[in-house]
């Protein structure tokens, strides 16, 4: 009986040193001290008090199997001195990525494809030059290899479409939807259409007129316009790809009807009309020379 009791008084105290221990466990675990600041890992600021450069063999003797073209092979003409990296190897606040302007220190003069580079969207969105480029391989334009997810995903399509639609996913899953420019198959790429170091508010013409470099037929003039079509092709394409066919926002009717609504017709239209496609008699979607209803 005795036993029993003690038993039976020592099992709280059990419970309850138990309980303790576990949250010792959650504590060591949620806590695991003060984060590094998220900027280290793309500290692109000097560090200060850094010492004198120790030249590029000193880098090489623990990065040595980092390839880099002759023309990068000063390592601290882009990371800064590394005296200081080199005494805390673990720490990357003690070494900085290559700035941008580093990059276009070099790399400006000439470069039309930079002009606009300062008022891009990558520019406004933070990106670093070494994001889309690594200037340790040799790959043309020094581009970096795309992620392995990427490839699985667009396995055909071209390595800088890959790498763009790392960070672009949504862009990726439209590649892949019923209709689409042949992006996914490689004989597009994103650059063709966007300029990665370009800015819309530097680039000259209409979406339109980018689209119609491609789809000349479609580009008039014509003597009978249809005004979306002249302003932008997007009022009723989607560029990526679509469920739609042709690239459409909808398919026939309800493309058109967004605009040509059943009220607006009345009854030129029997109801039956908007269960077909509209293009089978108002074929000239895109312009005419003849109709202003835009028949053929």
């Amino acid at each position: 009986m005795r036993a029993e009791r003690r038993t039976r008084s020592a099992a709280p105290l059990l419970d309850a040193g138990l309980v303790f221990v576990g949250f010792l466990v959650f504590l060591a675990c949620a806590d695991p001290g003060p984060p590094l600041p998220a900027e280290a890992y793309r500290r692109v600021a000097p560090v200060e008090e850094v010492g004198a450069p120790l030249g590029a063999s000193t880098c090489l003797a623990c990065h040595g199997q980092q390839p880099a073209p002759r023309h990068h092979m000063d390592c601290e003409a882009c990371h800064g001195s590394g005296r200081r990296h080199v005494q805390n190897v673990l720490d990357p606040t003690q070494i900085r990525f290559p700035a941008n302007d580093d990059c276009l220190a070099c790399h400006e003069t000439g470069h039309r494809g930079l002009l606009g580079w300062a008022f891009s969207e990558h520019a406004r969105a933070g990106l670093l030059c070494a994001d889309c480029h690594d200037p340790h391989n040799s790959e043309p334009f020094h581009a970096r290899v795309p992620s392995e997810l990427a490839s699985v995903a667009l396995p055909q399509a071209s390595a800088d479409t890959r790498l763009c639609v790392g960070c672009h996913a949504d862009v990726g899953a439209q590649l892949n939807l019923p209709s689409h420019h042949p992006i996914r198959e490689g004989k597009l790429s994103c650059t063709d259409c966007h300029g990665p170091h370009d800015s819309s508010e530097t680039r000259l013409g209409s979406e339109t007129a980018l689209c119609t470099e491609c789809h000349q037929a479609q580009a008039g003039p014509w003597i009978y316009e249809h005004t979306p079509v002249a302003e932008d092709c997007g009022y009723c394409h989607v560029p990526h790809g679509a469920v739609a066919d042709a690239l459409l926002l909808a398919n026939q009717p309800a493309a058109c009807v967004y605009c040509h609504s059943v009220a607006e017709m009345g009854a030129t239209h029997d109801p039956q009309a908007y269960v077909t496609r509209c293009t089978d008699c108002h074929g000239a979607v895109h312009g005419s020379f003849a109709d202003p209803h835009l028949r053929r």
